[in-house]
């Protein structure tokens, strides 16, 4: 099973079983990272989603990572690039302050 699989799988096991969930910060970093996928970058993997809503994902190099990371901005995130993987940009965008 792919690690993003995995990690998915772990989280949303959690959830189900109500031993864990998702606080409010890291169900909008979902909302807005799902969001983001189905509408800009259909090849973008959720890597991780942090406690304090820091939302960690990897996209396909190019046109898709600027999108991606566009929209993310305009969902209340700041984002910067992380350590580029092979040709997959890994991305860290926080929540902004408000």
């Amino acid at each position: 099973m792919p690690r993003r699989l995995t990690r998915l799988a772990l989280l949303l096991a959690a959830g189900l079983a109500g031993c864990a969930g998702l606080n409010v910060t890291q169900e909008q970093g979902w909302a807005a990272f799902h969001d983001c996928q189905r509408t800009t970058a259909t090849s973008a993997a959720l890597e991780d989603l942090q406690e304090r809503g820091r939302v960690n994902y990897r996209t396909q190099e190019g046109v898709e990572f600027s999108s991606m990371k566009a929209c993310m901005e305009s969902r209340g995130y700041a984002c910067d690039l992380g350590v580029a993987i092979g040709f997959r940009p890994y991305t860290y965008c926080y929540p902004r302050a408000t």
